[in-house]
């Protein structure tokens, strides 16, 4: 009975005889098997019976084939040893003729499994290179979030997340943005440092009091009216990364409200800060009430900048406080 060999060669040598139809191996060919040398007569069906069986029929139709015309062949399939273990192996060969006989099939056998091993652990070390960096990258764009908005780290993801959505970008890539933005642009802030000052050195001392179990952040406060027939959404606080999804649902709302009059309008005179993500919500939403086939106005108080919102083509007006909203 074959004894099995503990430690495989890297290379082995085989020839096919066509005239005697025998098979030679070298000593490395039977090691790659899992075998001594000698301990059987190599056949073709002792080979195939190694060759992992998805693998079986692909190997053998290339030999095959290099039986019939000669030509030089490659292929890489899995081999099960004599023990059972699986190998990664290269079978490479041709055929020599004399005229239009074939006389013999040769070649070699190489054992490529510690290659692969290598080339799969590589491959995972840089996999998890790549997540570890992406994870630090994210924690620091949550961290930004974190100080800027006075959020916790659920309530920072879930702001990046809604930002990838709304604008079909990898998180990733949007969290790499932002923390080069702020990189860029010197940090977050004096006042912003001088608070994180004040919190670390507090820090610092006893009796520090527990964090609260959650922190809140202002949102909008939305109320719904008409002028005329035309349905009125009046909003106020800030419009920010923080809150710019709540102003997207309650336009969204008046848009299916202000589907039979073909018009609507979103007061936004008591709004105390209106970012550039809430400009883009607004442009967003402008484009679908137009494809709706429904007018979008915006009603800004006096001194308000325009020219951010006028440059994203938005239908926009100026209007005191005290006075009614304008529907047209």
């Amino acid at each position: 009975m074959p004894t099995p060999h503990p430690r495989p060669a890297q290379v082995g040598r085989f020839q096919y005889t066509a005239s005697t139809g025998r098979w030679w191996w070298s000593d490395g060919m039977f090691q790659i098997h899992g075998m001594s040398p000698g301990d059987v007569v190599p056949t073709l069906a002792i080979m195939s019976r190694h060759i992992h069986p998805d693998d079986r029929g692909r190997v053998l139709d290339t030999l095959g084939q290099c039986g019939v015309d000669g030509e030089p062949f490659g292929c890489q399939y899995r081999l099960l040893d004599l023990t059972g273990a699986e190998r990664f192996v290269t079978l490479t060969g041709s055929g020599s003729a004399d005229g239009d006989t074939l006389r013999t099939v040769s070649g070699f056998l190489v054992d490529t499994t510690a290659a692969q091993r290598d080339a799969v652990a590589h491959q995972v070390n840089e996999e998890l290179t790549q997540a570890l960096r992406s994870h630090a990258v994210i924690d620091q764009a949550k961290g930004a979030f974190m100080l800027g908005y006075g959020i916790d780290g659920d309530a920072a993801f879930e702001l990046l997340r809604w930002g990838s959505q709304q604008r079909n970008v990898r998180l990733l890539t949007l969290a790499e943005r932002l923390v080069a933005s702020v990189e860029s642009g010197g940090g977050l802030g004096s006042d912003t440092r001088q608070r994180l000052d004040d919190f670390y050195f507090a820090s610092l001392t006893d009796g520090v009091p527990e964090p609260p179990a959650s922190r809140t952040t202002p949102g909008l406060e939305t109320t719904f009216d008409t002028s005329g027939d035309v349905p009125v959404v009046r909003v106020e606080g800030p419009v920010d990364l923080a809150t710019a999804h709540e102003l997207t649902a309650a336009v969204t709302q008046l848009m299916i409200k202000a589907r039979e009059v073909g018009a609507m309008v979103v007061d936004l005179r008591q709004v105390t800060h209106l970012g550039s993500v809430g400009v883009s919500a607004l442009s967003a939403a402008h484009r679908r009430s137009a494809a709706a086939g429904v007018k979008m106005r915006i009603v800004l108080s006096p001194g308000t900048s325009l020219g951010l919102a006028g440059a994203h083509g938005l239908d926009v007006v100026s209007v005191p406080l005290d006075q009614a909203s304008p529907t047209s």
